[in-house]
């Protein structure tokens, strides 16, 4: 009996002594890119990245009823590491890129249903061809909805590139998004989801502390290689609700 409740005691004692890190917490993060109709149906590549305006709103409507709480990167972290208590149902959405429907379609549909958004900015696309300018980032930001973060300068896949320029498409970046929005910049989706160790510790030497791909998962702890889930323009909504 003795020896039970020593086991019972020490069991206690090291439950204690656990970082408030190691209870598990497992956190969807949802992808997008375009949020609009796709005006080329021969474009197959676009409609696999689409997700029609209805059906984004249809989504956001389902989180909000059946009380989900959208969070940003930031607060996730604050989650993992133990400094901010995790809401019953966290999600996280991102959109990748910055393309000008985020801000003439997306935007007036997060501020409807008050969602929060993380969205990833390659900076040298910024008032190029079909990408938001940074007036337009800036006033989204104002709103308190939307957080921005990196998506490198040129949108490369960083594989390929050698050591100098690597570093300059995460640090520049990095550097030109807290300047223009006054916002640190913690985390990077890397583009095309492509990453391996020498790109995950030039990115923890630019100053990052977490790390987006494309792979299907869940957000489990903080990481330079988190997963997403890539959300589906042909989806149902009860497709949508299964993978969350």
């Amino acid at each position: 009996m003795r020896k039970i409740l020593t086991k019972i005691l020490i069991g206690i004692f090291l439950l204690f002594l656990i970082p408030k890190t190691s209870f598990a917490i497992s956190v969807p993060i949802l992808m997008y890119h375009y949020i609009a109709n796709n005006p080329n149906s021969k474009d197959t590549q676009r409609d696999a990245l689409s997700v029609s305006p209805d059906k984004f709103e249809a989504q956001l409507d389902y989180l909000n009823k059946n009380g989900y709480t959208t969070i940003s990167l930031d607060t996730l972290y604050g989650i993992f590491h133990g400094q901010v208590s995790a809401p019953v149902k966290p999600v996280i959405l991102t959109i990748d890129d910055g393309y000008d429907n985020f801000f003439t379609i997306a935007y007036p549909i997060l501020r409807k249903y008050n969602i929060h958004v993380v969205s990833f900015i390659s900076t040298g696309l910024v008032g190029t061809g079909y990408y938001m300018n940074w007036n337009q980032i800036r006033e989204i930001q104002s709103s308190g909805l939307v957080t921005f973060e990196s998506h490198t300068i040129t949108h490369p896949n960083l594989v390929s590139l050698g050591a100098k320029e690597l570093e300059r498409q995460l640090v520049e970046s990095k550097n030109i998004l807290q300047s223009q929005t006054g916002y640190p910049v913690n985390f990077i989706a890397y583009p095309y989801g492509a990453s391996n160790k020498a790109i995950r510790a030039a990115a923890q030497k630019a100053g990052y502390v977490g790390g987006l791909g494309t792979w299907f998962g869940k957000a489990t702890g903080p990481s330079l290689s988190m997963p997403r889930i890539r959300v589906s323009g042909a989806w149902s909504i009860k497709e949508f609700a299964s993978r969350l």
